[in-house]
């Protein structure tokens, strides 16, 4: 797990190509605190941030082929090198996947992709034809951002950089920043925050020479794609133990997130199984969490520290919880801010940060978790709901829209509508609307659940893995149909059952809740709000009408969950805007 940065100058010029790939890969550091690597020839510059994980001294980057052909910078872990290695033959000089990667690039080109079983997110350099291929894997766990005017690409790990490095001063993207305020659990998605700055997109391939760019897709996950083939919880449970055993590919301890719930626990419960020695679990810890009520939260349905410590006790795992005191949190929340260059969407992006400085801090820079298994096994309770499913609309009101100022946009709700319409038929069956609806899920909202977990864990050098997306695990979660993924009126049925006699039988049968948020911020959200306002930065005053915040302020009843998270855009906004410099 790494930092990649890059500058390619294909008409000539771009200045100093080499100091500014160093800069960028400078900026970077904190992905890739154990080295730094740097390769230039004039044309392209590529730099690296690594944090070493497998094969520390052999797994140097930016990496040359054994022709001197191509250079590689890359970021994250291909799981089935070894396999791979064994189908290309040999000889290899090092251990390093990232070897595995450029003789498989050098033998099947771009059909190599499909091949990969991991997260990433690369650059090769393609010497001979003066031609810079970009690649992103499948669901999107590893983050790639670029820029590009026709006759100069830049790119990184994270937008902010390239932001920085391609067009100074940076600017807000006006569409990406209004879906944030009416959708931000699928902003940040299909466009950056920042003006000129591109995200390639999961799944994609970009290739970029002096003839332009293109574009290709070699991933895309259908949901019931052959129902009459549907997997049974013995097959699905067994695809899930071989991709946890995949994640041992490591030099370095590795540890689980442990929340309590059904996925992070099926994780931890499966490592246990196959790794040569109990991980260490992480579980966040807020002050004053079991008398929270719960039954006014829509989406964090219950208190996980009694569930994660009853996991950890029949798991015999050590469980360390990381406390988040209420006396840092508004230090919390500006860490937040600055760290997620798509801007935080929620509240649990706290926890998320928490733990990654947790793990650091215990010396550990692996940690295994259970994203990706709501969005792929129908886990999701709205779901279940004909009315949700009848359009975006139902699905958006749920968000709490931050109120948009009339001049910049007359209904917001309308407008966001139409934009994700593509995955809708109104007049559908229940059946196609349910698996409509779930690839917006997979396509809009799991590569932002994945980018903030790689953000916040990266944020200090903590690699975060995710079981879930196996590709062979996908291959069969693709063939769950709606009708067995939702059984008996059940999120997650089908898992639920591959999780039987795995789990302890509570936790098995938890309802779904999210990841935990500290629910006592409210006094803390309106003196924040308050003191920010009194200079608010215009990336908020010209789109947001702040008059209608004002009243959330003063109001002594206590606030709703979404009007609570109205308060928590506005600071993440405001302490956005000027972490990056934004008027």
């Amino acid at each position: 797990m790494c930092g990649i940065a890059g500058v390619v100058a294909f008409g000539g010029g771009g200045g100093d190509l080499e100091g500014r790939a160093r800069a960028m890969g400078a900026a970077l550091a904190h992905r890739g605190p154990d080295g730094r690597g740097l390769w230039c020839d004039g044309r392209a510059a590529l730099a690296h941030s690594r944090l070493a994980i497998l094969d520390k001294e052999g797994g140097k980057q930016p990496m040359r082929s054994r022709d001197g052909r191509f250079v590689l910078v890359y970021n994250g872990e291909v799981y089935n090198h070894v396999e791979l290695r064994r189908e290309l033959g040999g000889p290899f000089e090092t251990r390093s996947d990232a070897e595995t990667l450029l003789a498989a690039y050098a033998t099947w080109g771009e059909a190599c992709f499909t091949r990969l079983n991991g997260m990433f997110a690369l650059a090769l350099w393609d010497t001979a034809r003066e031609r810079l291929l970009l690649a992103r894997d499948r669901l999107g766990v590893k983050p790639l951002a670029y820029a590009w005017d026709g006759r100069e690409l830049t790119f990184a790990s994270e937008a902010h950089v390239v932001a920085r490095a391609a067009s100074p001063p940076v600017r807000a993207d006006e569409r990406a920043f209004l879906e944030y305020l009416v959708a931000p659990v699928f902003s940040g998605v299909e466009r950056s925050m920042f003006a000129g700055v591109e995200l390639l997109q999961p799944g994609h391939t970009a290739t970029f020479d002096l003839r332009g760019r293109t574009l290709s897709r070699y991933y895309r996950f259908c949901v019931g794609s052959d129902a009459d083939a549907s997997p049974g919880p013995e097959e699905l449970a067994s695809a899930l133990s071989r991709a946890v055993e995949r994640t041992q590919m490591s030099d370095v301890p590795l540890a689980v997130s442990l929340s309590g719930g059904l996925d992070s626990t099926l994780v931890a419960s499966l490592a246990t199984r196959t790794f040569p020695s109990p991980p260490s679990a992480f579980t966040i810890a807020f002050e004053g969490a079991d008398r929270f009520d719960y039954a006014r939260s829509a989406i964090v349905t219950s208190d996980d520290l009694p569930f994660a410590r009853a996991a950890a006790g029949e798991l015999g795992l050590e469980l360390t919880l990381v406390h988040a005191p209420q006396a840092e949190r508004a230090a919390d929340l500006a860490r937040v801010a600055a760290a997620n260059d798509a801007l935080p969407a929620w509240e649990q992006e706290v926890s998320q940060h928490r733990i990654a400085r947790a793990v650091r801090e215990r010396g550990q820079s692996v940690l295994l978790v259970g994203d990706a298994a709501d969005e792929t096994h129908f886990g999701y309770h709205f779901l279940l709901d004909p009315v949700a499913l009848s359009s975006p609309r139902r699905i958006l009101e749920r968000f709490g829209p931050m109120p948009i100022r009339r001049d910049v946009l007359e209904d917001p709700l309308a407008t966001f509508t139409e934009w994700y319409e593509a995955w809708f038929d109104p007049s559908a069956s229940l059946h196609a609307r349910t698996c409509g609806t779930t690839s917006l899920i997979v396509e809009r909202w799991l590569p932002r659940l994945l980018h903030n977990g790689d953000i916040h864990m990266m944020a200090y050098g903590v690699e975060a893995r995710v079981p879930f997306a196996d590709i062979e695990l996908l291959a069969l979660a693709g063939r769950v149909a709606p009708a067995a993924g939702l059984a008996g009126g059940v999120e997650k049925a089908l898992l639920r059952e591959a999780a039987r006699g795995l789990v302890p039988e509570p936790i098995r049968t938890r309802k779904k809740s999210a990841l935990p948020k500290d629910q006592a911020t409210e006094s803390l959200y309106k003196a924040e709000v308050t003191r920010l306002l009194r200079e608010p930065p215009r990336l908020l005053t010209d789109f947001v009408d702040v008059s209608k915040l004002e009243p959330l302020l003063v109001d002594e009843r206590p606030l709703g969950e979404w009007e609570r998270a109205q308060l928590f855009r506005t600071l993440m906004i405001t302490h956005f805007a000027h972490h990056h410099g934004l008027p």
